[in-house]
């Protein structure tokens, strides 16, 4: 006998000799005699979580949150919380609801958050996937998910042991590049989309390296990079609600002989294509200082041309400066000359003038012209010439 208290917001069981249980609510004080009392715990679900009730005739129900739920073992198997489903942008789910005898498919874009209800399950896609260890090789049912990705995608595979017409077995490495078109029609139609485009895949260059040689197949290995080599594989994928946007040829891998010997003719071209280089370059060089030089002469050449013009151009302009100047002083002189005869010839008419007008005036004055005219002339001058002879010593 004891007396027990169930708190606030509280719930327990009181069960008895019999096993007869009683529910209690909180708060509240209670007396056990020959009972046992066992609290109840309380499950709690966020606004992104919801419970799941399983009652003790096996009905299962779900409850979305935020709310919260004492697990009581007399009405439930088992209460515990699941975590709602958060679909990202480009992602969507496929939903499967049993509706009486039948059941319904329908389709959930993200982004969004989706609480299932009870009823409800969703579509669990098992595709293949890259091996971890090599990116290139698939491994079935390795890629499980739910979330459906509606944007484009890739993956790299290596199609192996491809037999060309003379007898050399090479792998070729590509590169897909595909996306979804149709979810309704890839859930008709394939569980496994990429297992088809694989086969698809292999099946296109298995055809396409079959029908050439070693040699050919090295020559024309850029048509694997178009989507007319790929007939089978653009077919399948339509057919499965997929559409392959690209395909990249990313090389090939053949036997560690024919590799080594494939390697070597690299090597040798590779040597060769670096000696021509080399040789081009030196020659080059010899031709670029050839040119050079040549333009160095030319530019000697032309600056000695233009000194000379300038010399000549300079002396030209000091000749016609000089020419000019003399030419001026001549022109000066003649100006000086033609002044200074004028000045005399104006002063000999000037005397000559003065000369008539004071002859005029002695004539006025009656004075003998004849007399003064033979007055005004000097008398001549006995001139003695006197001739000395030299004898022969000079003296």
């Amino acid at each position: 006998m004891k007396f027990m208290t169930v708190k606030e917001r509280e719930e327990a069981l009181i069960f008895n000799v019999q096993g007869e249980g009683r529910l209690v609510v909180g708060p509240q004080r209670v007396f056990l005699f020959r009972e046992r009392l066992e609290q109840l715990k309380l499950v709690c679900a966020s606004q992104y979580q919801y419970l799941v009730m399983k009652d003790r005739f096996g009905m299962v129900t779900h409850k979305r949150g935020p709310c919260e739920m004492f697990h009581n073992p007399l009405e439930h198997d088992s209460v515990y919380v699941e975590n709602a489903i958060k679909i990202d942008a480009n992602h969507m789910i496929i939903v499967y609801h049993r509706v009486k005898q039948s059941v319904e498919r329908s389709v959930i874009r993200g982004p969004a958050i989706f609480f299932p209800e009870a009823e409800e399950w969703l579509h669990k896609f098992v595709w293949h996937g890259s091996d971890p260890q090599d990116k290139a090789r698939m491994i079935p049912s390795s890629r499980k998910f739910t979330q459906l990705a509606a944007i484009p995608d890739q993956f790299y595979y290596n199609v192996r042991d491809v037999r060309t017409t003379d007898d050399i077995i090479i792998t070729v490495k590509l590169m897909i590049f595909y996306g979804l078109q149709d979810v309704i029609t890839m859930l008709d139609t394939t569980h496994d989309p990429v297992a088809d485009m694989i086969n698809a895949v292999c099946a296109d260059v298995i055809a396409y390296v079959g029908r050439r040689t070693y040699a050919q197949f090295l020559e024309q290995t850029d048509e694997l990079s178009r989507l007319t080599t790929f007939p089978q594989l653009v077919q399948r994928t339509e057919r499965v609600g997929f559409s392959v946007h690209k395909v990249v040829y990313r090389g090939y891998h053949a036997t560690e002989q024919l590799q080594a010997m494939q390697t070597e003719a690299i090597e040798a071209r590779t040597r060769l294509r670096l000696d021509a280089e080399i040789e081009g370059q030196r020659q080059q060089l010899v031709d670029y200082k050839l040119e050079k030089e040549q333009a160095r002469t030319k530019l000697r050449q032309s600056m000695e041309e233009s000194k000379q013009n300038h010399k000549q151009k300079v002396d030209g302009l000091k000749q016609a400066h000089e020419l000019g100047m003399k030419q001026e002083e001549h022109k000066y002189q003649l100006e000086i000359e033609d002044k200074w005869v004028r000045a005399r010839l104006d002063l000999q008419a000037g005397e000559q003038k003065d000369a008539e007008e004071h002859l005029r005036e002695l004539h006025h004055l009656g004075v003998d012209m004849t007399k003064y005219m033979l007055s005004q002339q000097a008398a001549p001058v006995n001139e003695e010439v006197q001739f000395v002879g030299l004898d022969r010593k000079g003296s």
